[in-house]
């Protein structure tokens, strides 16, 4: 009895859903399968081409992992035609600067001319030197728009256009002008999600924002010296924020970071990148500000810059925050400690603290990041401050890479306030539980 091509007889969204699951290349195959499967690449709803890993974690799809070439992309507008739109998805990620600026702004206009999509990512690679120049069609339904390494204009006729749909915009080394960035800003009032990265860009001119966005929830900044202002004027829904700051820090850079941290001072989570206590430690303490709904920080702390303004900001952070709970703390030493700074941190930090709200009434969880210390016991002087001052504290993690018995004997010194608190190590290897009672 001859077998059944029971594949051939699925339903037409179970083969859409297999081909999505497959390279492009392979579902365009499928179409001389059998007459049933002639058209069905037509209906993909989203594409994913490039040849590398991109920004966000996953990998391409790709038609071979050779560098991306100006046939490559005109193959790339083929199959495009060949397909009905619109998409939920199209994720393009270039390598080098082999893509003419024009084939690629002919692929954004067939996309449109399809119907747009909802999600688009573009990441163009190492092409700083040459910045791919993208005018933005008015897509109508689009949701989701990440690009990065390009330069973003925006049409004439985009004053007016409202993008209703869109909830998430980053923008990740990308140039655009002060006035087509505020436009778009302007134009996407449902954004939940923004984030932009100018940290490692020189931008012209210099960035000036105003930003109104009553559904915005998560905001990130990278920012540089060439950032003006970034002011948020109206987001009464941010939860969570996330500031950095380059490593070329001046006065100016740190009025801008501090203007951040005064218009996200209601958010629940935030997370301060490398360098942001040093660039405020350039500024008059103390700040006129609080964090009153600050559940969860997130920071790095570089111990091998430590001085004393750098330490009263630390300090200044958890007394502004009165209703923490949950820290985590990145250390790390990118040059070697200094004797100094080892007897500074000793004689500032190791020391009981009063008048510190969360350290007395909140402060339940605290992370220590050690993977990139030096010199690990400058990490256990911090280690110690909590242990010695957090009175409420539950867990101790401290992560770390080696050095384990000097730690552990270190730790057996330690003072502690609470009577609840448990102190566990962890490496890529073992769990260890110190009891430091």
């Amino acid at each position: 009895m001859a077998e059944v091509d029971r594949i051939s007889f699925l339903p037409e969204e179970i083969k859409i859903s297999i081909l999505s699951r497959l390279q492009v290349k392979d579902a365009i195959r499928t179409s001389a399968l059998a007459r049933s499967w002639r058209d069905v690449y037509t209906l993909l709803p989203s594409l994913r081409l490039g040849c590398y890993l991109d920004r966000l974690g996953d990998t391409s799809k790709d038609f071979d992992s050779r560098p991306v070439s100006s046939s490559w992309m005109q193959r790339v507008n083929h199959v495009v035609s060949s397909l009905q739109g619109p998409f939920l998805l199209f994720r393009l990620s270039l390598f080098m600067n082999f893509v003419p600026s024009n084939l690629l702004q002919s692929l954004l206009d067939l996309l449109f001319q399809k119907g747009g999509v909802q999600m688009l990512h573009l990441h163009c690679y190492y092409s700083f030197y040459s910045l791919k120049v993208i005018w933005l069609p008015p897509f109508h339904s689009l949701k989701v728009l990440q690009l990065s390494g390009c330069q973003l204009i925006l049409p004439n006729e985009f004053q007016g256009f409202h993008f209703h749909c869109l909830t998430t915009l980053s923008l990740y080394d990308v140039i655009i002008s002060n006035h087509h960035l505020q436009l778009l800003l302007d134009e996407s009032k449902n954004l939940t999600t923004f984030m932009f990265n100018a940290r490692d860009l020189d931008l012209a001119p210099d960035i000036s924002l105003n930003i109104s966005l009553p559904f915005l929830t998560h905001a990130q900044f990278q920012i540089n010296e060439m950032v003006h202002k970034i002011c948020l004027v109206s987001t009464p829904r941010l939860e969570k924020a996330h500031i950095t700051v380059s490593i070329s820090l001046s006065e100016k850079l740190a009025r801008v970071t501090w203007g951040l941290l005064t218009g996200v001072s209601m958010v629940s989570s935030l997370h301060l990148g490398l360098d942001v206590l040093k660039a405020l430690s350039l500024l008059a303490l103390p700040f006129n500000f609080s964090f009153p709904q600050l559940k969860c920080l997130r920071f790095y702390l570089n111990v091998a810059t430590m001085d004393k303004r750098t330490c009263n900001v630390f300090h200044w952070l958890l007394k502004s925050m009165p209703f923490l709970e949950e820290l985590n703390i990145e250390l790390l030493s990118i040059s070697e400690q200094t004797e100094g700074v080892a007897t500074l941190m000793r004689e500032l930090l190791v020391k009981k603290q009063n008048g510190v709200p969360c350290l007395d009434q909140t402060l339940k969880s605290v992370t220590m990041h050690m993977y990139l210390l030096l010199e690990v016991m400058s990490g256990i002087t911090v280690v110690k401050f909590f242990l010695l001052n957090a009175k409420v504290l539950k867990l101790m993690k401290i992560l770390y890479c080696d050095d384990e018995l000097s730690m552990i004997e270190e730790l057996h010194k330690a003072e502690i306030a609470s009577l609840d608190a448990k102190v566990v190590m962890f490496n890529t290897k073992t769990e260890v539980t110190v009891n430091v009672k």
